[in-house]
């Protein structure tokens, strides 16, 4: 296939045709080399002849370079004319066919390709928005920056993406581009300017520029202060954690900023840059008040900070040596107890936000002696200090002084709770409070009427205290006051309370003996009914013989006597019949163990013949030895259910009653008797409930 078929069919691969590809003609900067002209094969490589075509818009002229079989030609700068526009054409011949490139316009002198950015150059990279630093080109007749593109291609992409870049002027060197990438990662960039005259052309793209991952999140710092030691410094501990997985690229940048003063010579010193493995790290300060800044940086630049504020140190050990206030000024006689370099002399009026003191650059000798002034201003609690640097301790706090300049009462507003023995003193914190040193204590005062006065004090963070061991009822007379290292130690009983009186004699321990009794007797009660439970049903309710099995049986109206007078409800039936007796039922075993003969015992539920069956009987005798009165407790039966008896367990009881069967077994033996049945009447019809293993009373033959 002929080589300028290929080129060709690359130019519709790439998205264009054969026909819409132009010739370009272009220039250095700043130099008269001839002008560098190209175009694409037009026709088959070696037999394709070349004709390079320029048309001068104002000469009305057109010149023809002959270049032969080459793709490239170099006029020179007096063969064409470079201060107008021009139109630029090739035409190519092969056997006895011809073709041509599209007319191409521009304007020779303006006609400038530049050379590729230069790499190297710092950039960072912030919401996804690249800021790189390009050195302008130094091209005569270049008064605008040049237009910048960028595309870059990110780690997991499958080709590059082209953006169109901003471009800024910051001086007269450098530009700055800005070019949106999006969202964050890896990437990998490519730049790529030219003038902006219509007629320059686009350099080639640049080297490639690494941009890492942009740092989103700042460091978890954490840290732990020490206190103000005896030489005016004091440590604190920093300690993060790292922002990356990936972080060797990383540093941490610290920044320490001293509110309360800023010389020039401490700048350098507040700034530490820390390598990526570093996670911890002290610093030594003064008593002043500080703002820390922590970044994690890397190639795409720093990260958010994190921002810890260190609090000013209000310990008063480091004083000055003579301090005196006359009006609104203050005079301060400080000692350097170390040689320095610089001094800073602090006033602040607190709680108001930190300004900076005024700092002198001057080298002072150990033991040397200063003097500052300064005016209090407005009323409330000044701090005054003195801090000192030198380039080997850095700043150490020389002295610290507090006043509190507002003329306020001493007298502290008290709301009084009164009771029987003691006295609650409850008051707002004082002004003073907040001013260190300030305010030493309160002093509280108090005295019963035509009493001395009684003196008691109270820590200066304090807001109430109480009297105690008071007289009931009695008037008393109390006060509350601030003690502040100027005032003298005094203080008077201005407010008036009385003590409530007691009640009747013996009212509260009556009332404390009554809760007593409760608390110990409920306790006492439970455990007395718990011991003797089992005791007292045994004593109080006596058990009964319970049948195991029963049978009821209903006689008809028959057999029931008309005249005779009908029982009440449940009445026994020795009522019903003064004739009728109650007979008891031999124990079959017994009598086969004594006389060896054996009775026979109808079988419940089935019929036996005999005189009985078609008459009731009138009257019985009872078995042998059973002849006399049965005792009352065998009246006592209780009345059983006609429905089937409820379930039992393995040992043929039912469940939750074994403790009560073992008492009725210990009743049984000791009665020592039979049971009998008993002939009860429910409604106007007698039943006999009897034992189904036992005699029926109408089925035996009476006893003439």
């Amino acid at each position: 296939m002929p080589g300028w078929l290929l080129a060709a069919l690359a130019a519709l691969a790439q998205g264009g045709t054969a026909a819409a590809q132009d010739v370009s003609c272009w220039k250095k900067c700043n130099t008269y080399k001839p002008f560098y002209c190209s175009w694409p094969p037009l026709g088959p490589a070696g037999n394709t002849s070349y004709i390079l075509n320029f048309c001068f818009e104002k000469r009305r002229l057109c010149r023809r370079f002959e270049v032969g079989t080459v793709t490239t030609y170099s006029p020179s700068h007096y063969q064409v004319y470079t201060l107008e526009n021009s139109t630029a054409w090739v035409e190519a011949r092969w056997g006895d066919q011809a073709r041509r490139t599209p007319n191409h316009t521009l304007h020779l002198d303006k006609a400038v390709k530049l050379d590729p950015p230069p790499t190297g150059k710092p950039f960072s990279k912030t919401g996804g928005q690249l800021r790189v630093q390009v050195p302008r080109p130094q091209c005569h007749g270049l008064e605008q920056a040049p237009q910048h593109e960028a595309r870059f291609w990110r780690v997991g992409d499958s080709s590059w993406t082209q953006v169109t870049c901003e471009t800024v002027m910051v001086t007269d060197e450098d530009d700055s581009v800005t070019c949106a990438l999006g969202v964050n990662g890896t990437f990998v960039v490519q730049l790529r300017h030219k003038p902006p005259h219509w007629s320059s052309y686009w350099s080639d793209w640049s080297s490639n520029i690494s941009v890492p991952e942009e740092i989103l999140v700042s460091p978890v710092l954490s840290h732990q202060l020490g206190k103000l030691g005896t030489d005016g410094q004091r440590v604190l501990r920093l300690s993060w954690q790292p922002v990356l997985k990936e972080q060797r690229d990383v540093t941490y940048k610290l920044d320490v900023h001293m509110l309360a003063c800023g010389c020039a010579e401490s700048e350098e010193e507040d700034t530490v840059e820390l390598g990526w493995e570093v996670t911890e790290h002290n610093l030594t300060l003064s008593g002043a008040e500080y703002e820390i800044l922590l970044r994690a940086v890397n190639a795409a630049g720093p990260g958010p900070a994190q921002q810890l504020r260190v609090p000013a140190d209000q310990h008063t050990d480091l004083s000055f040596k003579q301090i005196s206030v006359a009006g609104g000024t203050v005079t301060a006689q400080w000692e350097a107890p170390v040689p320095g370099d610089a001094f800073c002399f602090e006033q602040q009026t607190l709680p108001e936000p930190p300004k900076p003191g005024a700092c002198t650059q001057q080298e002072f000798p150990a033991n040397s002696i200063h003097v500052e002034r300064g005016a209090l201003g407005a009323p409330g609690c000044h701090r005054l200090a003195v801090h000192g640097w030198d380039a080997q301790r850095g700043w150490a706090t020389f002295a610290l002084w507090h006043r509190y300049s507002r003329n306020d009462s001493l007298v502290v507003p008290i709301n009084i709770s009164t009771g029987a023995a003691g006295v609650m003193l409850r008051w707002q914190p004082s002004p003073r409070a907040t001013c260190p040193g300030a305010l030493a204590k309160y002093l509280i005062c108090h005295a019963a009427e035509g009493d001395n006065v009684t003196y008691s004090e109270a820590d200066a963070t304090a807001s109430n205290y109480t009297l105690q061991n008071l007289q009931a009822g009695t008037a008393y007379r109390v006060g509350v006051w601030e003690v502040t290292e100027d005032s003298e130690r005094t203080c008077s009983a201005w407010w008036r309370f009385q003590t409530k009186a007691l009640g009747p004699q013996g009212a509260a321990w009556r009332g404390n003996l009554k809760y007593l009794s409760i608390s110990l007797g409920l306790p006492a009660a439970a455990a007395i009914y718990h011991l003797s439970k089992k005791r007292a049903r045994r004593l109080l309710f006596p058990p009964l013989p319970k049948p195991a099995g029963t049978e009821a049986i209903q006689f008809s109206d028959s057999k029931m006597g008309q005249g005779q007078p009908r029982p009440g409800l449940l009445e026994p039936s020795e009522r019903f019949s003064p004739v009728e007796l109650l007979l008891t039922e031999p124990n079959p075993s017994e009598e086969t163990a004594d006389t060896g003969t054996q009775t026979a015992v109808p079988q419940p539920g089935v019929a036996q013949p005999g005189p009985a069956l078609g008459q009731p009987a009138v009257a019985a005798v009872s078995p042998q030895g059973c002849g006399d009165e049965l005792p009352f407790a065998y009246r006592r039966q209780e009345m059983l259910s006609p429905g089937p008896p409820p379930p039992s367990d393995s040992s043929g009881h039912p469940p939750g009653e074994e403790e009560e069967e073992e008492e009725e077994e210990e009743g049984r033996q000791e009665l020592q008797q039979p049971l009998i049945p008993i002939e009860l009447l429910i409604s106007d019809k007698p039943i006999i409930i009897r034992d189904e293993g036992g005699w029926d009373p109408s089925l035996e033959n009476p006893v003439p």
